[in-house]
């Protein structure tokens, strides 16, 4: 795997979702490479690694020996996982539909976030995948990723919910040259001296260590077979019964599509030999795998059970015979694609919460059924089944969803339970309701998923309503970046949303519950809300009232529950109840339960900041620590859960000095995090904190503080900046290496402008994203201006004549395009053709209450074969160009949309309004790496790591050196990281 390098896109990630005027991989000198360095994360690597710890008698390598190996212990933390996988509700008589069969399995082997190596890791891409149907999901495939590299905020979530999950995917194609297959058959053959298999211990100790569930192949030459392969496969399930890892997968995915007794044995295994692997049966093109039936008799002839047996389907269209699962109990594994999930590829939207809001709404029309409620489907079809919009019309909104074949799942079995209803995703990081931070996008911020998405009674009753409908949205939170939102139309009745199946045991009576809501509306209101709880034995939910809004920002409500000692409550649930003189509109931002049980969490150790971006306005970092706790399971193997050290999650703080006022800018579940944008004024002096937040859900262990003393080379930042989301060209659609040579503008002019028309000249886009900057040409106009755009583009073969077009001004400068409105300048093109005759000249008229100063335009072509992204995401095989535009009149101006999030200072976190001045604080000098008189010398460096332009490791140094020597190097572009302390910096430098 490749380092990646800096582009616009990364840019875009460390200034918190702005795209700046950069040249390819020129960077700022405070700021590094790269938001991680993937290199070492090999096979071979790794597991010549773990076998070398495995002769020194340990089952993990040492931090020294990854680092010499070129690891560094922040990017390997954001591998790793610490969360344990939450145990399922095995009880098929509480399911929705008790005829569907509570062990029937669903694999979704797609990829997580967006793009191959970084995909799903932490940044601040706000239009990025969060998947979140992990309530339906037994196994996740991690197809974007190499053999133990899956990103460890996906395995966060995912255990969270208890799912498995793989830790990436190793690909054997005979026609592919340097696949690595050879190799890796080769070394997994070997055997020790008493003929046991020598990387066997070294696998399972490797996903020990990072916390993953399984390894994932797609192997589509026949090596599969081979007696060798076969028994190491075997052995692996057998070693990892062995310590107890109870869930660990192989998936393999071959040519075959039928179990047959002449192939059992290398596909799934026997009654004699034990399992090989999880069965992938391969898809008829566009169809299910055949032969369903016989696979099944086969599976239960040769090893006893159908379990790990998946009838495989390929999802790049949903028009496939789904009712062949009807009449049988064998899994399915639905896989599409490469790079992006093709849920995420056919997403759309107007911008980052749209774009989000129809994401969520897709997953629920394909799981739950076209209605978004899994007790109210439409029939099963095989056809009609849409992925893209028709017109209005969403898409999968005849389809019959999987929650016909699969049922519903839930790991939510102790007290105190809570949600946030993050998905993942923020325009910002909000605390109490208030921004503390920039945009950001992290799973390990992800709460439990609700069980059902959505299911709407009418109260105490089983019939589906209407009335209200619920939806994820990222407009508005109340901590974090999402929230529950509830509209429509209130009834006296009420109506009943359903969110969690539960097994919630009462061990006390001071149950209690925390609800967080808003309206929006100023005054005192009936909130028409109720928390609503059904306990086990009884047929009708207790309702809770959750009382008035007296304003209109979020308040948070505190409910006392009539529980008992000894009650279980089995569901979890809303109802809005009342009446309303307009449209119901209500944001849920927490929803807790919760008793008077205190414990203790561990303290933090080895917390460390890696400075990414610094200016005088703002700074961007990666974070890593660790937890002081003993007594784990997996301590054999380095592992620590969370839960051994008594901690539900992490909260990451700041402060402008050493007595500053304290914020809350992220919370986690892992042991890492980036944060991409804290805001700071001129000469602040920035401390970042960690806490650790127990189970119980309000005790908090001591903060542990990072000075970060700030560098003097560092550009000035402007307060007040207008910025962007980014759009460039997503870098997993198939072709879009050939877009980099075919697709572009080459020049844009115009006509027309009172007071200086543009002058663009475009050619070819070097730094691998299609987006360019083009900000340095103006077009100046006046108020109610018509301009004529003349535009050329590359028309060569595979030019952007098949693309699709639309154009956007920012009219009112506040840093968004809105579709909706006139800031949609033109659509141009047509689906699935050649839109020659359609990418022409157009008028810019210049609306009489813009904005007077400097504003943006932004041209953005996708591929016509797929839907348009908007103006704030991914483009497939797409090029994206912003032009700036210069606005002067004496009209009076249009206001922008009201921001509705609630406005101030944000609350101090709870427990630290006390004297906490001088406790745990670390810190780092600045460190530099100055070429001069064949020497990098250094200064302020206790441990150095340098890349070479394509981000290999070329050395690494310990114990404090103050030069290196440059007679080795080639010539050329390197990059320097250096620690000091707790703090890590990089630098580029030229040899």
């Amino acid at each position: 795997m490749k380092k990646i390098l800096l582009t616009a896109a990364l840019v875009a990630s460390l200034s918190g979702g702005t795209v700046q005027t950069v040249c390819a991989q020129e960077y700022d000198a405070s700021a590094s490479t790269s938001l991680f360095d993937f290199n070492p994360f090999n096979d071979s690597n790794l597991l010549t690694l773990f076998y070398n710890a495995l002769q020194d008698g340990r089952n993990y390598p040492t931090m020294e020996e990854f680092e010499a190996a070129g690891f560094t212990a922040m990017d390997i933390e954001f591998v790793r996982s610490h969360v344990r996988k939450r145990e399922i509700i095995n009880d098929q008589s509480n399911q929705l539909l008790r005829g569907v069969s509570n062990t029937r399995r669903l694999w979704l082997n797609v990829p997580m976030g967006t793009g191959k190596t970084t995909g799903g890791y932490p940044g601040t891409n706000t239009g990025d995948d969060t998947y979140t149907m992990w309530n339906y999901t037994h196994l996740f495939g991690s197809w974007n990723h190499g053999l133990f590299q899956a990103p460890g905020c996906w395995i966060d979530a995912a255990h969270r919910n208890g799912t498995d999950i793989m830790s990436g995917i190793k690909f054997f194609e005979s026609w592919t040259a340097g696949s690595g297959d050879q190799a890796y058959s080769k070394l997994i053959s070997e055997k020790n001296a008493d003929g046991t298999y020598k990387y066997v211990k070294p696998v399972i100790n490797c996903l020990l260590y990072f916390g993953a569930d399984g390894i994932n192949y797609n192997w589509e030459d026949a090596s599969y077979s081979n007696t060798d392969i076969i028994r190491f496969h075997q052995a692996l399930y057998k070693e990892a019964e062995r310590v107890g890892f109870d869930n660990f997968h192989i998936g393999l995915y071959t040519s075959v599509s039928t179990l047959t007794a002449g192939n059992a044995e290398s596909l799934f295994g026997s009654k004699t030999n034990g399992k090989t692997a999880d069965t992938f049966l391969n898809y008829a093109a566009g169809d299910f795998t055949y032969g369903i039936a016989a696979s099944e008799n086969t599976a239960n002839n040769t090893l006893g059970t159908v379990d790990g047996l998946y009838a495989g389907v390929w999802i790049v269209h949903m028009n496939r015979r789904w009712t062949s699962l009807a009449g049988n109990s064998i899994g399915a594994v639905l896989w599409g694609e490469h790079g992006n999930s093709r849920f995420w590829s056919w997403n759309v939207g107007d911008d980052a919460s749209s774009f989000q809001s129809n994401y969520q709404a897709l997953l629920e029309r394909g799981f739950s059924g076209g209605y978004r409620n899994p007790a109210r489907r439409p029939t099963m079809q095989n056809s009609g089944n849409d992925w893209s919009w028709n017109g209005t019309t969403p898409p999968l909104s005849t389809f019959g969803g999987l929650a016909t074949y699969f049922p519903e799942r839930s790991a939510i079995t102790s007290m105190p339970f809570r949600t946030y209803f993050n998905i993942g995703v923020g325009n910002s990081y909000n605390y109490k309701g208030k921004k503390t931070a920039g945009p950001w996008y992290n799973l390990s911020t992800q709460d439990i998923v609700p069980t059902y998405r959505w299911l709407v009674r009418s109260a105490n009753t089983t019939t589906v309503a209407t009335n209200i409908q619920p939806e994820f949205t990222i407009d508005d939170s109340y901590q974090g970046g999402s929230s529950l939102r509830l509209t429509g139309t209130p009834s006296a009745s009420g109506t009943d949303i359903v969110l969690y199946r539960t097994e919630l045991p009462v061990a006390s009576a001071g149950t209690y519950a925390k609800v967080a809501i808003k309206s929006g509306i100023e005054g005192n209101n009936a909130s028409n809300l109720y928390l609503i709880l059904k306990k086990k034995g009884e047929t009708t939910y207790h309702e809770y009232p959750v009382g008035n809004t007296t304003s209109k920002n979020w308040e948070e409500k505190n409910i006392a529950l009539d529980l008992a000692s000894g009650d279980v409550v089995q569901f979890v649930g809303l109802r809005v109840k009342g009446s309303t003189s307009g449209n119901y509109n209500m944001y849920v931002g927490k929803l807790e339960i919760n008793d008077e049980k205190t414990v203790v969490p561990a303290e933090i150790k080895d917390f460390t900041v890696e400075v990414k971006r610094e200016t005088t306005k703002s700074l961007a970092v990666k974070l890593n620590w660790a937890l002081d706790a003993t007594g784990s399971t997996r301590s054999d193997w380095g592992m620590v859960f969370n839960e051994d050290g008594n901690v539900d999650h992490f909260e990451v703080l700041y402060k402008n000095g050493e007595d500053g006022r304290i914020s809350a800018i992220s919370h986690v579940q892992g042991w890492s995090d980036y944060i991409g944008d804290i805001p700071m004024s001129d000469g602040e002096d920035p401390y970042i904190g960690v806490r650790a937040v127990s189970t119980d859900l309000k005790t908090y262990s001591d903060p542990v503080w990072v000075h970060v003393s700030r560098s003097s080379n560092v550009p000035a930042g402007v307060e007040g900046d207008v910025v962007y989301g980014i759009s460039e060209i997503n870098p997993s659609s198939e072709g879009y290496q050939t877009a980099f040579d075919t697709r572009y503008i080459t020049s844009v002019t115009s006509t027309g402008a009172s007071v200086a028309n543009i002058n663009f000249t475009g050619s070819k886009q070097q730094d691998g994203t299609n987006y360019v900057d083009g900000t340095s040409s103006v077009l100046k106009v006046k108020q109610g201006d018509k301009v004529t755009i003349n535009w050329v583009y590359n028309s060569a073969s595979d030019g952007l004549q098949y693309c699709t077009m639309k154009t956007y001004a920012d009219w009112n400068i506040n840093g968004y395009f809105e579709s909706k409105t006139d800031e949609l300048i033109v659509e141009q093109g047509g689906e699935k053709q050649n839109n020659s005759s359609n990418l022409k000249p157009f008028t810019l008229n210049v609306p009489e209450d813009a904005v007077c100063g400097f504003t943006r335009m932004r041209m953005v072509l996708s591929d016509a074969w797929f839907p348009h992204p908007g103006p704030t995401c991914l483009t497939t095989k797409g090029y994206t160009l912003d032009l700036a535009i210069e606005v002067s009149g004496a009209n009076a101006e249009r206001t922008p949309p009201a921001d509705t999030h609630d406005q101030g200072v944000s609350d101090i976190p709870d427990g630290l309004d006390g004297d906490l001045t001088a406790i745990n604080t670390l810190t780092g000098a600045v460190s530099s790496a100055v070429v001069a008189n064949d020497c990098i010398n250094l200064e302020n460096v206790e441990k150095v790591w340098i890349y070479s332009a394509d981000g290999k490791l070329v050395n690494f140094t310990k114990d404090s050196p103050t030069s290196i020597s440059t007679k080795e190097f080639p010539p050329g572009t390197y990059i320097v990281k250096m620690q000091s302390g707790n703090v890590i910096r990089a630098v580029k430098i030229a040899i």
